[in-house]
């Protein structure tokens, strides 16, 4: 997805913070499970659009463990820095509970700048 198209639509632009974020913490993922890569289409008209596929990133319907059966929890690191203190990570499509799912929708949600002041909320949880 090119995000020049994001930056011409003010409804979207909050957006666009989340989105390299999301990006960065997905990352590597698709040299162990290539149709687990971020993905988003090519243009969105709408914030609702946009906003249900970051949700619907298929990486988020997977739990990834490694050797030690620790979790890959992408609210705390990214995928690269799980992957590089593991040696076997292992793919499990699980999906996740309701509970999870609002925790992941809530930080997609305060990634965004809805002031668009350019100052981005990266916090870990």
């Amino acid at each position: 997805m090119n995000t020049d198209n994001l930056y011409q639509t003010a409804e979207l632009r909050p957006f666009i913070p989340a989105i390299f974020e999301l990006q960065n913490r997905i990352a590597g993922i698709e040299k162990y499970r290539e149709p687990l890569g971020f993905e988003l289409a090519e243009s969105y008209e709408t914030e609702e659009q946009l906003f249900h596929d970051l949700f619907s990133q298929k990486a988020f319907a997977f739990k990834v463990s490694n050797e030690r059966e620790e979790c890959w929890d992408i609210l705390i690191e990214t995928f690269s820095q799980f992957a590089a203190r593991s040696t076997d990570l292992t793919f499990a499509a699980k999906g996740n509970s309701p509970e999870r799912l609002q925790a992941i929708s809530r930080w997609l949600l305060l990634l965004c700048d809805w002031n668009q002041t350019g100052i981005v909320n990266t916090t870990k949880h």
